[in-house]
C-alpha cells in the first residue's frame, strides 16, 4: 500500500518539474561557397620570378579544406612550365589531382589566373546560461563544436540530383 502512494507522490513531483517542453533545434550552420581569384601578370619574361610568385600565392592560400578546387588558367604556351611547377607544388602539399584543373586560355587578359573554390562554414554563437534568461539552447556548445570539426563543409550540403 505504501509503494503505490510513494509512486503517486513521485509522479506529482515529476509533473511539477516538467511544466514546459524544451524544444532543442541544435546549432545553426551557414555554408557558403567562396571563390578567390588571383590574376598574375608579369612585366618581363623572368621565369624564376613567375615561379616564386605563383608558389607564394599558393603558400598564402594554404591550408584549405580537402574538397577545395584549384583552377589554373594560362594565356601563353611559354607559361606552361610555371603552371606545371604550380601543379607539382599542389600535389606535394597533398591536393588530389582530381581537384586541380589546368587550361590554356588564349582569351585570358592576364598571364596566369589561379582560382580557388571552396566552401566555408559559419556556426551560431551559444549564449551562456543565466538564471535571468531561462531560454537555453540545449546542447548548443556540443553541436557547434561538432560542426566546427567537420573537415569538408561541402559534405553538409544536401544536393538533390534530379
Amino acid at each position: 500500500m505504501i509503494r503505490p502512494i510513494l509512486c503517486f507522490i513521485g509522479l506529482l513531483f515529476l509533473q511539477g518539474c516538467a511544466d514546459r517542453v524544451i524544444e532543442t533545434q541544435g546549432a545553426e550552420a551557414v555554408i557558403y561557397p567562396e571563390l578567390q581569384r588571383f590574376d598574375i601578370d608579369f612585366k618581363k619574361n623572368d621565369l624564376a620570378g613567375k615561379h616564386r610568385e605563383i608558389i607564394s600565392i599558393i603558400d598564402d592560400v594554404l591550408p584549405v579544406a580537402p574538397d577545395t578546387q584549384w583552377i589554373i588558367s594560362y594565356r601563353l604556351k611559354r607559361d606552361a612550365d610555371v603552371v606545371r611547377n604550380a601543379v607539382k607544388k599542389l600535389k606535394v602539399v597533398g591536393v588530389i589531382p582530381d581537384q586541380i584543373s589546368v587550361a590554356l586560355s588564349p582569351e585570358l587578359r592576364t598571364d596566369i589566373a589561379l582560382e580557388v573554390r571552396q566552401y566555408r562554414l559559419i556556426t551560431s554563437t551559444c549564449q551562456p546560461f543565466s538564471f535571468e534568461n531561462n531560454q537555453t539552447k540545449s546542447g548548443c556548445f556540443v553541436d557547434v563544436l561538432r560542426m566546427q570539426q567537420i573537415v569538408s563543409p561541402s559534405r553538409l550540403i544536401n544536393e538533390s540530383k534530379e
